[in-house]
């Protein structure tokens, strides 16, 4: 048995409780041995315990990604890991759209060896991983022993798993167990956390079968003299799942052709259309670089560089891109270029209002007053167009704090004339148009025709210092060097913002000028450069921890003019591109490119636009039925722009976003099929094929589940039965990290050579 079978029992059984999955038809067109007819799709069920092994989900993909068996005795190897990849929160964040930076790529080192001494010996893989979390290194120390594959009898084979993860001295901060043998599963992990928090998860599963089983999964949470408990029972037969925690017991069926099963999807592939072949964009490619006699592994790519910290990475440094082209890799040298901001293109496209009928739109509003009875002035509201209507409706509240933003539905939506926009437009952000959206609404009579009226959204590109223009021009929300100085250190409370721009809609007589530091990679206000990229510092103002984003930049001042010397900032929507510039902590808030040995910079693809028409199936798909959605393809895997909902991870149904247990989930699936995955750049035709599928349980009546009995007196696993490979006394001991002097052997699951 191999990590493989490991990974395939944790993401089909502990979260699926014996596997049902959906068997999915191809009828393609491209040939049968084409990457888009044998590309593997994974599909999981995910459900209200899934959160409390979201731990060991994420380590057993790592372990998938390492490849240990394809190395089978041929020593310690790297292997990079990208962790985005196998983030266990991945499905979990409002405002996680895809293809864009959340998306890069966030490779981390692995050192794997993997041996078996004969084939009737037991496979054992040592692993030590680097992490980084905000600066602070640690390493995962990863014991396996797997010695049975899985049998009608031993479903879950027989295999053991112990870790730790730990800084450079003391105790584990983290430490679990995962095993199986003789029919059951044991899983228990406890971990240490920052500002007094701790957390505890115990689980034991048992099975007579693939299809049927019980089991207990118990997760303890402790914050200082405060805890809290999630304790679930559960069992299951071939046609239904019952679930009890402690407020009530819920049934489920297995059946995933349910009309009332969920599905959503966390990645994609794109494929040519005739030929099936995968299309891989130049998104970037991993770099090594070597200071003081030891080499730190990284990736430079479109959304900037991931290096860990402990390489001091600085400007002008020189590091090398890996060819893996022959049998023996080979090197090149490239130049670092390094920013502490970035400045991004916004290119003009343009639909009609009719074609974003049921398109959902995020909108600010200042003035709430003739909104509707019960608005609230400064919110941002949930709405779309009703062509049938010709009325916007409002259907919910956007709420933000340190942890991200979250919409609340209205009592009742609200319908909202286009008219109340017509001063300036209606200004908005739309995940399904790529981003920010501008309808032109000024000065609308009482009729409406929808055909006529333009929506204008855009595409994006960074800017590479070269190509910076020499000034820009702002009228709202313009940080300054002073503004954003005052504001970190606590001066100005208000926002990074210059006083005069911060949230100005209305006309105004001033703006504030920009000039571009080719050399520097910055902007500048009063010859200072306006960055900020302490993360301690941001850390003090949760809503910018993500970074600080200017208002829309134009390289001509009188393009934003609205009346007699008045500019207005809506007025750049008429530009065919205008600009934005963002500071902050975070590496994709920061510009990082490379130049080869001719002083060229080395640039990088960037995110494809392309259109979906959504199958008009208002079952499947909802109010987006018949819709065409605008799609942002980052590279093999990534793909933004479906929108989404929340769903309770307790019911499983639809809820409020802000509501407790509630989960941000892609509103529907592009199928695999030749016309209805089928998207379009506007020249070439593509095939969308999905990769990663979770599936939810339809709920049912309780009396549905009356063939099933829960579990009494299970005996959970403890602290007792944890070891810690990290520890030189123990029987599974790994020893210390080893020094590997060759390029990685494995990327992301693929072996290089």
């Amino acid at each position: 048995m191999n990590t493989r079978y490991i990974r395939s029992y944790l993401r089909t059984t502990i979260a699926v409780f014996g596997s049902c999955l959906l068997s999915t038809a191809a009828m393609a067109t491209p040939p049968i041995n084409s990457a888009y007819s044998t590309d593997i799709q994974n599909s999981h069920v995910e459900d209200a315990t899934s959160e409390g092994i979201g731990q060991v989900n994420m380590i057993t993909c790592i372990m998938q990604s390492m490849r240990p068996d394809a190395l089978v005795n041929q020593g310690n190897y790297i292997a990079l890991v990208d962790e985005n990849k196998c983030s266990a929160n991945k499905s979990s964040s409002s405002n996680s759209t895809g293809g864009d930076a959340s998306q890069a790529s966030n490779y981390t080192t692995t050192v794997v060896n993997s041996t078996r001494s004969t084939n009737l010996d037991p496979m054992r893989v040592k692993v030590w991983l680097n992490e980084e979390d905000q600066g602070q290194a640690s390493t995962i120390f990863v014991n396996i022993s797997a010695t049975a594959a899985p049998t009608t009898a031993n479903p879950y084979g027989q295999f053991r798993l112990d870790f730790c993860g730990k800084g450079d001295t003391g105790a584990c901060q983290m430490n679990g167990m995962l095993q199986g043998a003789d029919g059951a599963l044991d899983y228990y992990q406890t971990e240490q956390r920052g500002n007094n928090e701790s957390s505890t998860t115990a689980l034991r599963l048992t099975s007579v079968g693939t299809t049927t089983g019980s089991g207990k999964l118990d997760t303890i949470q402790t914050q200082g003299t405060d805890s809290s408990e999630a304790a679930f029972l559960f069992a299951y037969d071939a046609t239904h799942f019952l679930r009890r925690d402690q407020h009530d017991d819920q049934c489920f069926s297995r059946d995933a052709t349910d009309p009332n099963t969920g599905f959503s999807v966390w990645n994609y592939g794109m494929y040519d259309s005739v030929t099936g072949d995968r299309i891989n964009l130049n998104s970037g490619f991993p770099i090594n670089y070597t200071v003081n006699g030891t080499t730190y592994n990284g990736f430079i790519g479109y959304w900037g560089m991931n290096m860990p910290s402990a390489a001091g990475l600085t400007n002008g440094a020189t590091v090398q891109k890996v060819d893996y082209s022959s049998n023996t890799p080979t090197t090149t040298n490239y130049t670092v270029v390094l920013a502490s901001g970035k400045l991004t293109k916004y290119i003009k496209k343009s639909k009609k209002l009719h074609e974003i009928d049921k398109v959902q739109i995020n909108t600010w509003v200042n003035d709430a007053t003739d909104l509707f009875s019960g608005a609230t002035s400064n919110t941002q509201y949930v709405m779309y167009w009703n062509d049938a209507t010709s009325k916007f409706v409002i259907t919910g509240q956007m709420n933000c704090d340190q942890n991200g933003c979250n919409s609340r539905d209205l009592d009742a939506p609200q319908n909202v004339s286009p008219a109340f926009w017509t001063q300036q437009g209606l200004q908005g952000n739309s995940q399904s148009l790529g981003g920010d959206v501008y309808i032109d609404l000024k000065n609308i009579g009482s009729s409406i025709d929808s055909t006529t009226i333009s929506v204008v959204y855009h595409a994006q590109d960074i800017v590479y210092p070269s190509d910076m223009p020499a000034h820009l021009y702002c009228v709202s929300n313009c940080p300054t060097d002073s503004s954003l100085n005052d504001y970190l250190t606590g001066s100005s409370p208000n926002s990074p913002y210059d006083s005069t721009t911060f949230n100005r809609w209305n006309p105004s007589a001033t703006y504030i000028t920009y000039t571009s530091d080719t050399t520097a990679g910055v902007m500048k206000t009063n010859g200072n450069a306006v960055t900020a990229t302490d993360m301690n510092t941001f850390q003090q103002y949760p809503q910018y921890q993500g970074g600080v984003r200017s208002g829309r930049l134009v390289t001509d001042p009188n393009s934003l003019l609205c009346g007699d010397n008045v500019y207005c900032d809506y007025k750049a929507n008429d530009q065919d591109v205008y600009y934005m510039w963002e500071t902050g902590p975070n590496n994709w808030n920061q510009f990082a490119a490379i130049k080869d040995n001719n002083n060229d910079f080395v640039k990088f693809d960037p995110p494809m636009q392309v259109n979906y028409t959504v199958p008009n199936d208002v079952t499947h798909f909802h109010q987006y039925a018949g819709k065409t959605i605008v799609l942002q393809y980052g590279g093999f895997g990534n793909l933004g722009g479906i929108p989404g909902n929340c769903v309770s991870s307790l019911t499983n149904q639809p809820v409020s976003c802000n509501q407790e247990n509630a989960r941000y989930v892609p509103d529907f699936v592009i199928p695999y099929d030749t016309t209805l995955g089928q998207v379009s750049d506007g020249t070439h035709a593509y095939l969308m094929k999905w990769l990663d599928r979770e599936i939810r349980f339809a709920s049912k009546p309780l009396a549905d589940c009356s063939a099933l009995s829960l579990p009494s007196n299970v005996t959970l696993p403890t602290s007792a039965v944890l070891k810690d490979p990290s520890d030189s006394t123990s029987d599974i001991y790994i020893g210390i990290k080893p020094t590997v002097t060759g390029q990685p052997r494995v990327i992301q699951g693929e072996v290089m050579y």
